[in-house]
Parts: C-alpha cells; sequence; structure tokens
C-alpha cells in the first residue's frame, strides 16, 4: 500500500471532523443568541406592561385626586369614580343605598343579604341580654359570616367581629390570695359587643336558615328596613320613643325557686311569675311601655335585672317577691326600699303608696314599709332610678300561703299592684311628663 495515500487520507479525516466541530460549536452559540434575545424580548414586554399598569394607577390616584381636591378642576378632566360621600360605613360595606340610610339615627345595623330566593327574617329583642336574635331562612347555603354585618355609630363604622382591649381590675376589698378580680373589656365606640351565628339544613325545604345572635353595648328600640341589597336596623333610646318605661321583675326563677312553703308544696319563684303574668295583661292594655326581667321560668341573675332598669332609665322599677321565715306566724305585706330619691321620687313615698294599694285590693294584713341601709338586696341598691321590692306575703304562713295559692287570689294582687302603678303616675309624674 502506498503510504503517502494513506497520509493523505488520515489527513483528510482529521481535518473533516473538525470541520464538523466547528459548525456544531457554531450552530450551538447561534441558539444561545436566539434564546438571549427572545428572554430579553419577553423581559423588556413584562416591564413595559409593569410600567404601563404603574401610568395607568398614577392617571387613576391623579384623576381621583383632581376629582377630589380641585372640584373637577384639577390636571386632569373628571372622570367616573366619585369619592364615596356620605356616611362612613357606605365605604365599608359596598352597596349600600345612601337614601336608606337617611331614615336612620345616629347607631344603627346594616345586614348585607344572603343568597336565596324568598328570604325571610324575624328579629327579636333579647332586651335582657342587651341582644338581638335574628332568623333568616330561604338562604341557598350556609354563607352568613360577621364581615356580612356592619354598624354605624355617629362618624364611625364597623364590621365584622368586635375587638377589644381587656383590662384587669382588682376587688379592693380582697384580703385573702383569692383572685375576684374583673376583666373589663374595652370596645371604643363600637356598639357591638359579640356576634354569634349558626346555620341549620331545613331537610324539607332543601335550604338554609341562618341565626344571628348579636350583643349590644345597650339596650335599644328597633326598626327594621329593607331593601334588595341589605337589612337596616335602626337603634335608639328608649327614652327617645316611649314617654313611660317600667321594668317589673318577677323574683327567683329557673333552678333558682327562691322561699318555700310549709311541706315545699309551693315555690316562691311560680307565685312571683303569675302574679307578673296578670299584672302583663292589665298592663298590655295601658300606653306604657314595660320591660319584664322574665315571663318563664328563667333563670335571670341580679346584675342583668338592675342594669336593665339602668339601661332604660324607667319611670319606676317593682320588684315583686313573697316574703318566708323560720317561724310560721308572721304574715302580711311589706315593702322594702332604700331611702333615696331619683327623678324627684323618693322611695320611702312610692313604697307607701304601694303598700296601700295592695292591701286595699287584698285581705292581706298591711305591715310595713322596710328601709334597708345594708346591700342586702342588690337589685335595690344598684338602681339609679325609683325602685321598690314588695313582699306580697309570707309562703311560711298558712293563711297567706292558702290566700296566695289561689288563682283569682293572685289576680287582685296584679290589680293592687296595678292601681299602685297608676296611681303613681298621677302623683310623681309632672304634668308635662303626662303631655
Amino acid at each position: 500500500m502506498d503510504i503517502s495515500l494513506l497520509k493523505r487520507t488520515a489527513m483528510q479525516s482529521v481535518a473533516l471532523m473538525l470541520a464538523v466541530i466547528t459548525l456544531s460549536y457554531a450552530l450551538q452559540q447561534y441558539h444561545a443568541v436566539i434564546i438571549s434575545a427572545s428572554n430579553m424580548e419577553a423581559s423588556e414586554t413584562s416591564i413595559n406592561s409593569e410600567a404601563e399598569k404603574e401610568a395607568s394607577d398614577t392617571d387613576l390616584i391623579n384623576t381621583e385626586q383632581a376629582d377630589v381636591g380641585a372640584g373637577g378642576n384639577g390636571l386632569l378632566p373628571s372622570v367616573s369614580i366619585p369619592e364615596l360621600k356620605g356616611p362612613a360605613i357606605l365605604k365599608l360595606m359596598k352597596g349600600i343605598n345612601p337614601e336608606m340610610l337617611k331614615q336612620l339615627g345616629d347607631k344603627y345595623l346594616v345586614i348585607k343579604k344572603p343568597s336565596g330566593v324568598n328570604t325571610t327574617y324575624h328579629l327579636e329583642d333579647l332586651y335582657i341580654t342587651k341582644s338581638i336574635k335574628i332568623t333568616l331562612t330561604g338562604l341557598h347555603a350556609e354563607d352568613m359570616t360577621s364581615e356580612m354585618i356592619g354598624r354605624a355609630n355617629k362618624e364611625e363604622s364597623f364590621a365584622g367581629e368586635s375587638k377589644y382591649t381587656e383590662t384587669i381590675i382588682p376587688d379592693p376589698d380582697t384580703t385573702d390570695d383569692s383572685d375576684d378580680s374583673e376583666i373589663v373589656r374595652d370596645y371604643g365606640n363600637d356598639i357591638v359587643h359579640g356576634i354569634i351565628i349558626t346555620h341549620a339544613l331545613n331537610d324539607e325545604q332543601k335550604n338554609y336558615s341562618a341565626e344571628l345572635l348579636i350583643q349590644l353595648d345597650d339596650v335599644y328600640v328597633h326598626t327594621m328596613y329593607e331593601d334588595e341589597a341589605y337589612y337596616y336596623i335602626d337603634l335608639k333610646d328608649p327614652k327617645d320613643v316611649y314617654d313611660k318605661i317600667l321594668v317589673i321583675d318577677a323574683g327567683h326563677g329557673g333552678k333558682d325557686a327562691g322561699a318555700l312553703s310549709q311541706g315545699e308544696k309551693y315555690y316562691e319563684k311560680n307565685i312571683n311569675l303569675d302574679i307578673l303574668l296578670n299584672l302583663k295583661e292589665l298592663l298590655d292594655k295601658e300606653d306604657i311601655k314595660v320591660y319584664y326581667t322574665r315571663t318563664g321560668d328563667d333563670k335571670v341573675f341580679l346584675k342583668p335585672r338592675e342594669e336593665l332598669a339602668n339601661a332604660v332609665d324607667c319611670d319606676f322599677f317593682i320588684s315583686i317577691h313573697c316574703n318566708a321565715s323560720v317561724a310560721s306566724w308572721p304574715n302580711g305585706t311589706e315593702i322594702y326600699y332604700y331611702d333615696t330619691e331619683t327623678k324627684g321620687v323618693k322611695n320611702k313615698d312610692l313604697a307607701k303608696l304601694f303598700l296601700d294599694e295592695i292591701t286595699k285590693a287584698t285581705p292581706l294584713k298591711k305591715r310595713e314599709i322596710v328601709k334597708k341601709v345594708k346591700d342586702e338586696i342588690y337589685i335595690l341598691k344598684k338602681a339609679e332610678v325609683p325602685a321598690i321590692l314588695i313582699e306580697v306575703g309570707y309562703v311560711t304562713n298558712n293563711n297567706d300561703m292558702k290566700y296566695l295559692s289561689g288563682k283569682e287570689n293572685r289576680k287582685e294582687v296584679a290589680q293592687g299592684i296595678y292601681n299602685a302603678i297608676r296611681e303613681a303616675y298621677e302623683r310623681f309624674q309632672s304634668e308635662d311628663d303626662r303631655q
């Protein structure tokens, strides 16, 4: 074989291989340049898009500033994005009709309607706990949330769960190591102090109901309105609505039976309640707003009773009880009071009036009015309104208990209390107050 031919062939193969390698490297570099250029173009497009958006946002801000600050005479002309004017709640809760708000006072609730067809509502005033319960029916789903509940207090508005701060106040009368401190919550100017929402499925109708339990900061008179999007609840002070206000209290209730008759056949709580219900039938015919601490066999603590009387600033706070003694001989009617005067009414005079009228209407013995000086009767001591506690008779006395056990007799007691209430308005309220 020719040696020179072999050398020439080998050199050609090496040259060909180098050419292939060079061409491959060039193609790779060209592809990298294309990718880099493509990425740069995409980056520039993104940057331009962000710049356009920023410029658009700036234009919107400038437009709003021109509308608000210069009354439409700014650098840019007015456009259809006006500032929301009027109550602050318009900004907080979207879709509220400003015309509806004109019907409301300084304090009100707005509740966004849930999705549903033929949705209905029922409002219940739970004034003894400063709460309202709203039941909505006909909902498509469990879609009620606290964010759908807004409220206004003059110029301030709130929505959703209530926010508060807590302060621990130690009891100054505590001398031992026991922790009797009180935790006080400050909700600021928010009139809502708690929201509980529960849903239920109506299997028959295949829809949902929602129960809204809303705790308020005070006792109010509620007036409800609605439009297509919202429920509106106006909140007014009872004194701004009613000329005459009473609070009638039936002592004890629930697990608290009160005094027991001999043989424990009769419970004081039941006698108190029946007298109140008979009195209610009489008062329902009068032009008087009456708040009752209970109208059923419910356990009501002492503090909510006196707080109700003070919250509604009632004209008279009347608490109905029966007496008891370790001895069986004490009998008759007596009235407890603290020797104070509020609203121009002396509790002593009020007690005398009720004792007179009750013993006129019943055969029960007329005992006396009893001035209290210690803190033994909480609801009277804390009352900031004219207040008395009636001890109708002794359940531990056979004669008194025989009378009190009669249904018609309890109606007589109610009639005596009713007569005293009417006389109290005539005697203690001025002519201006009665007009």
